[in-house]
């Protein structure tokens, strides 16, 4: 009979010794301020396998030459592995979710976690509870953050909709096409699906806790709010009060139970509207009342719309930021990956700041949603940098954006050794097939970047201001072709980021900037460059960049 995640509290409180990995965690704030922060995203699957003895459960165990499929990582194998983290420069990780999934479709595996079946219950394949607070624990030692993976809008593929009422699935019950009346039939299931309730009981959901439409067009704004996901990820009632009391109810919990620092928040934009004022106002007073503050909580909202980007971030009670996805799509991959103007930077980089809330949450992280955007160069729901285009000096132009950008920088593991993945799991390779070098050329210039970010606390808090953005694409032989320039300052730390985004020729321009007349700088990113830019009338920096170089002005 399955154990729910109450049950392994109480085997837990009777265990022996004072092992501080077994006892409950006091909550703490270990966060400051969320701008000083680089997070390295982890797919614990594909990181470092710490512990053999999960890596088979139920007859199901790795596929060494199928990503679709487990492979073996868990919680183990980062926390041995805490040291690379730390060597890269990194200041939090951000892990995969962590609750008990669906194993194994005909498909896929739930390798990745965003298939929930018991939300009590730790995914085994990843450890127990003693190994996650080991984790998380380890990891506040070594003056690092944790942030984790959390999904409100669905849980795995637990049922099928018995179309014609044999009691058993066939193909076309897995997926039916959606209807706003939903489905009244008889539902085959394949796992219960537990939350705990308000009261902290293991609670398991009924066919009445899901909206039961079938298949949603992610296309079509009701459907994909209101429709089961692709894959048959089915669609959880979140307007119902039960099943929000159940949901703050059980994500509290796991914070009281391990101490992380914030919740990376899947599919945003596929839950109700109204679903987000309330749930993010009662988890941020439930761990206030329990001395956590300053947790955030970060949407993923897959979108190039900064308005849509903006409004999940809009009112008092709701998110404190989303991911960037307009500058990854516009900027990394329009401009540098591309070869687009750099004048269609211009918005992702600057203007779209007036579309956003102007001052923080007054419960939530202390900064303005603009400021706490999470920056990606690639993720795992993208095809990687360097499989867009096997190039580390586009990589490095890329990476020198993100981490050198205003906002929150996330690094995605494996961008600093090269993986060049194309989508899907081509795009969550394992880690330790590489060995974990750390003298990669991707390696040390991330190290570089971070380095510089946290020596300079224009990079960390200053405004991002674009200088100069040429209207001539990849294509063009004009003199500033390709060339970006952006200005961060805070009061006397002022940098320019200059990069020349054209693949082929070298790029010349007059860049205003707000230095003084008459001040010489040099490139912060190599201490062995020994030109040096004076800074003419007006403020004007004459720059002239090989094509692809990258360059950080400073005094």
């Amino acid at each position: 009979m399955r154990r729910s995640f109450l049950a392994s509290f109480f085997a837990i409180a009777c265990a022996t010794g004072d092992d501080p990995d077994v006892e409950r965690p006091e909550l703490r704030t270990h966060v400051r301020d969320w701008r000083d922060q680089v997070v390295y995203q982890i797919v614990v699957d594909r990181f470092a396998n710490g512990d053999p003895s999960n890596d088979v459960l139920d007859g199901i165990g790795p596929e060494p030459d199928d990503l679709v499929r487990h492979q073996g990582g868990d919680w183990d194998g980062i926390t041995e592995r805490l040291d690379y983290v730390k060597a890269l420069g990194a200041t939090a990780i951000w892990l995969s979710p962590l609750v008990a999934n669906v194993d194994r479709t005909e498909r896929e595996d739930g390798y990745h976690g965003y298939w929930a079946t018991d939300f009590t219950r730790p995914n085994p394949r990843f450890g127990d509870l003693i190994a996650l607070r080991r984790l998380v624990r380890r990891a506040h030692e070594e003056d690092l953050l944790v942030i984790v993976d959390v999904v409100t809008n669905h849980s795995g593929r637990v049922f099928s909709y018995d179309l014609d009422a044999s009691g058993t699935i066939e193909p076309n019950e897995i997926e039916p096409p959606y209807r706003a009346e939903g489905y009244d039939v008889p539902l085959v299931w394949t796992h219960d699906v537990t939350l705990f309730d308000a009261d902290l009981r293991p609670w398991v959901l009924g066919e009445e806790h899901f909206r039961r439409r079938g298949l949603g067009n992610v296309g079509i704004p009701e459907e994909k709010m209101f429709g089961d996901f692709p894959t048959g990820l089915r669609d959880l009632d979140g307007a119902r009060g039960d099943v929000m009391d159940a949901l703050v109810a059980t994500y509290v919990r796991w914070v009281e139970e391990t101490d992380v620092d914030g919740f990376r928040i899947d599919a945003v934009p596929h839950v109700e509207d109204e679903f987000w004022p309330t749930f993010c106002a009662r988890i941020r007073s439930e761990l206030a009342r329990r001395g956590k503050h300053d947790f955030l909580l970060l949407g993923e909202v897959f979108t190039q719309s900064a308005f849509e980007l903006a409004r999940y971030t809009g009112e008092t009670d709701t998110l404190d930021a989303a991911f960037d996805f307009k500058l990854k799509f516009d900027v990394v991959d329009g401009v540098i990956l591309d070869g687009r103007a750099p004048s269609t930077a211009v918005p992702a980089l600057e203007t779209d700041r007036v579309g956003y809330r102007p001052f923080e949450h007054p419960d939530g992280i202390g900064i303005s949603p603009w400021e706490a955007r999470g920056l990606i160069a690639d993720n795992h729901d993208t095809w990687r940098l360097r499989g867009e285009l096997d190039r580390f000096d586009s990589a490095a132009l890329a990476l020198l954006l993100v981490l050198a950008g205003e906002g929150i920088p996330f690094v995605y593991y494996g961008t600093e050794q090269e993986l060049v993945g194309q989508g899907g799991g081509g795009s969550r390779e394992r880690l330790w097939d590489t060995g974990y070098p750390r003298d990669t050329e991707t390696f040390v210039w991330i190290r570089r970047l971070i380095d510089l970010r946290m020596a300079h606390v224009a990079l960390r808090r200053g405004n991002q201001r674009v200088r100069f953005a040429s209207e001539h694409d990849g294509r063009s032989d004009e003199d500033d072709a390709g060339m970006l320039a952006i200005e961060r300052a805070f009061e006397d730390d002022r940098l320019v980021i200059a990069m020349n985004t054209h693949a082929l020729k070298a790029s010349r321009a007059d860049v205003p900037t707000g230095f003084a007349v008459g001040v010489v700088l040099r490139n912060m990113l190599d201490e062995n460059d020994a030109r040096r830019w004076t800074v003419g009338p007006g403020g004007v920096v004459t720059l002239e960049l090989d094509a692809r170089e990258p360059l950080m002005l400073g005094r």
